[in-house]
């Protein structure tokens, strides 16, 4: 019998890029990373619900009322559309894009920062910085955070409620 061993390597190097190619978007199946780096993708399907858990880095892209969470990593970012949940806890670095509605949480992490629609609201706790722009109105709560820093959009200044909130907007 005649061996083929650069044959065989190449099949085998085929067949890890297969099975560990391209990440897959989130379609029929759970949307979940647990290890390295990963890039989730919900595409259009609303009601996402990427979960990141001790992952590296863990970027997602996802639609209209998806819900985050990201847990125990490194580096987590989330992009996506109206009235979405985010929640990141054990984090160092938590960054968020989310349009109007959305509800956005980061715990016990270096950096936390998010840009937010119109009525969204953030919640920062035991974290070393909290930066948040509003794109309208939206209500920031910061507790035992080292920096707070929230921005309204252009013209606006940020108003300092007496139960410790910052809003953008709107009344407190």
């Amino acid at each position: 019998m005649k061996r083929y061993p650069l044959a065989a390597l190449f099949l085998s190097a085929l067949g890890l890029f297969i099975a560990c190619g391209p990440p897959e978007p989130c379609i029929d199946g759970p949307c979940v990373c647990e290890e390295g780096s990963c890039d989730l993708d919900c595409d259009d399907i609303l009601a996402c619900a990427p979960t990141c858990n001790g992952a590296d880095s863990c970027n997602a892209t996802c639609t209209d009322g998806c819900d985050f969470d990201c847990r125990n990593g490194t580096n987590c970012s989330v992009d996506c559309g109206v009235d979405c949940k985010v929640a990141c806890a054990s984090a160092s670095t938590c960054d968020a894009r989310c349009g109007a509605g959305c509800v956005y949480s980061c715990e016990s992490a270096s950096n936390c920062s998010t840009r937010l629609g119109d009525g969204g609201s953030a919640v920062c706790t035991s974290v070393g910085t909290c930066d948040v722009t509003c794109d309208g109105r939206c209500s920031v709560t910061c507790n035992m955070v080292g920096n707070c820093n929230v921005s309204c959009k252009p013209g606006e200044t940020p108003t300092e409620c007496p139960d410790g909130r910052r809003v953008c907007g709107q009344p407190c």
